[in-house]
């Protein structure tokens, strides 16, 4: 079907009955004579009018055709042929995978340097009547000019930033779906991470995705986090080694520049990094890896705290485990005897660790208790069910919780269970949502028990907050203690409801109380999940997009952005008849005048 870019023009198609008309009006009806001497040329004439008819004729065609071609190639036909380097006015959306992983090294280049090549490719067949959208790490889409598209992929560079690729392209296919253009479609450059591919509706538009290469072998730092929570001065860094492939690989503890302690371990395994710092306060470490293809997972950013043991105790409500974990932290001096910091079900004066009472009618008692010391938080309903620890204890996370009250009020939550508050902190409180016996918790009889309290003790319950875990640009709640973050290029206030937006470079940042003292960190560490290199395949993005998804290798989607919208533009083929008809009517013409004369 052939369409018009210029349709005016066919206005001109009016002056196709000119030829026709001065065909009519040149017609001649020669006298008729009668002379019986020339009666003999009758047949030769009658032969001569024929031949003169038949030119006139073609003459008359050929003249049309002139006019006809040319108007045509005025109106600059097209015809959705696919072999045309033209196409229709366009809405496309690229989406550009700049998140920390396409920082991976592929024979020798960046991935990300693959995906600038080939979308630049795919950019440059942009016309200027198209309506381009560019989607980047952050997910909107933003419109924008091909020649600031230009830009943007030029300056690009991998991000800290965690890229959701699913909630990216429907965003996309949401632009683009409604563009006044009508129904475009969306581009994807990206590695494709498995891990990046979440669920939701189907796509609005159909989908094409540029075919990556494949995924090198990755080590990253998965996680690490000190053991025990406050050093005193010696302690230990727990690293956990992330990769696919079980492979003995060097990690390192490292504080300003220097290697504190070194170790061997398998990915998937821990590595235990023990060291002594003479010093007090807060210390900014690295736990490092040698370097592979994604250089920026192999470093990871922790907070070390160094301070004297807490003088601490534990009353008989506090439970058989508390009080034996008690005794293995004096003996091995984490703590020291005394009553700074109390472990009670009872809410007394000065810092305490309360856990509910054994007996559910005394849990009204507390709650008066605590209300009369000023306390945000209350023992609610108990409850039973199965649920896991969750939230910045590294240590504990998983554990399972079988028995709770639901903790009720305002401020900060320092662990959940079942995505509630359960472990909260209110001026110099602590309050626990279930005892730490076996018939509310796992945890008295995991590993993780022993240091878990010298946690609460030597940092949450001696006015040191706990350390706060987030990705860059993501958004957490923050102690209420905590006035600013600082950074820097100075401090950065807190909101009074605790909720701030995670720098994006990752690093350690303290948090600065309204004394003016450090009260805690906020680590910054990229999103553990951008370290899985491993890539979702057509099926799989299908299930999550829907089926108008088509993964492509760089030539054929070069082919497939505009197929459908691309076009051959006719013009030319039109002059060129336009002229062959000219040339061949001139030819006639020039006979018929020669033929004249000649008799």
């Amino acid at each position: 079907m052939i369409s018009f870019l210029q349709p005016l023009a066919l206005l001109g198609l009016a002056a196709v009955s000119i030829p026709t008309l001065l065909h009519l009006m040149g017609r001649r009806l020669p006298p008729v004579v009668i002379f019986p001497a020339v009666r003999y040329l009758t047949d030769t004439e009658r032969e001569h009018s024929r031949r003169l008819k038949l030119r006139n004729l073609l003459l008359l065609i050929l003249r049309t055709a002139i006019i006809l071609f040319l108007v045509l190639a005025a109106a600059r036909p097209v015809s959705p042929l696919g072999a045309g380097q033209s196409h229709s006015p366009t809405a496309v959306a690229f989406v550009i995978d700049n998140s920390l992983s396409s920082g991976a090294v592929v024979e020798g280049r960046r991935v990300l340097d693959l995906i600038r090549d080939a979308a630049t490719r795919a950019l440059d067949r942009v016309e200027p009547g198209d309506r381009v959208w560019l989607v980047l790490a952050d997910g909107v889409p933003r419109r924008m000019s091909h020649l600031d598209a230009a830009r943007a992929l030029d300056s690009l560079r991998p991000t800290p930033l965690r890229v959701d690729i699913g909630a990216s392209v429907r965003a996309a296919a949401e632009v683009v779906a409604n563009d006044p253009l009508g129904p475009g479609r969306v581009v994807v450059y990206s590695d494709l991470q498995l891990s990046a591919l979440s669920s939701g509706e189907v796509a609005a538009a159909p989908v094409l995705a540029w075919e990556p290469p494949a995924p090198p072998d990755n080590r990253w730092i998965d996680t690490a986090y000190a053991e025990p929570a406050v050093w005193s001065p010696e302690g230990s860094v727990v690293a956990a080694v992330g990769g696919a492939t079980p492979q003995p690989v060097a990690v390192r503890l490292v504080v300003d520049d220097r290697d504190l302690a070194r170790a061997v371990a398998d990915s998937g395994d821990r590595a235990v990094l023990t060291a002594r710092l003479d010093r007090a306060g807060w210390v900014v470490a690295q736990v490092e890896l040698d370097p592979d293809e994604l250089r920026a997972d192999d470093r990871r950013s922790i907070a070390l705290y160094l301070r004297e043991p807490s003088a601490a105790g534990a009353t008989s409500s506090a439970g058989a485990f508390v009080r034996e974990a008690m005794e293995v932290l004096v003996a091995g001096g984490r703590v020291v005897e005394g009553r700074d910091v109390m472990l009670s079900d009872q809410p007394g004066t000065g810092t305490h660790v309360v856990f509910p009472p054994t007996d559910v009618a005394l849990v009204g008692a507390v709650n008066r208790t605590l209300a009369a010391r000023g306390a945000e938080w209350r023992l609610g309903e108990l409850v039973e069910g199965e649920w896991e620890i969750e939230g910045d204890l590294d240590a504990v996370n998983g554990i399972p919780v079988t028995r709770r009250h639901r903790l009720v009020g305002s401020g900060t939550a320092l662990a959940l269970v079942g995505s509630e508050p359960w472990i909260v902190r209110t001026g110099d409180l602590v309050l626990v949502g279930s005892r730490l016996e076996l018939e509310w918790t796992a945890l008295p009889v995991s590993a993780a028990f022993v240091p878990f309290l010298d946690m609460l003790i030597n940092r949450v319950a001696a006015r040191e907050s706990w350390i706060v875990h987030a990705a860059p640009q993501s958004v957490v709640r923050l102690p209420e203690t905590v006035r600013n973050i600082l950074t820097d290029e100075g401090a950065i206030p807190v909101p009074s409801d605790g909720r701030v937006t995670a720098p994006l470079d990752a690093d350690v940042y303290f948090l600065e109380g309204a004394a003016g003292d450090t009260v805690g960190a906020l680590q910054v560490n990229y999103d553990r999940r951008e370290s899985d290199l491993r890539r979702a395949d057509e099926r799989q993005l299908r299930a999550s997009l829907g089926d108008d998804v088509n993964v492509l290798g760089a030539r054929a989607l070069d082919r497939a952005i505009f197929r459908g919208a691309g076009r051959a533009d006719l013009t030319a083929l039109f002059l060129a008849a336009a002229i062959a008809a000219a040339l061949i009517e001139f030819a006639v013409a020039s006979r018929g005048g020669a033929e004249q004369r000649g008799s």
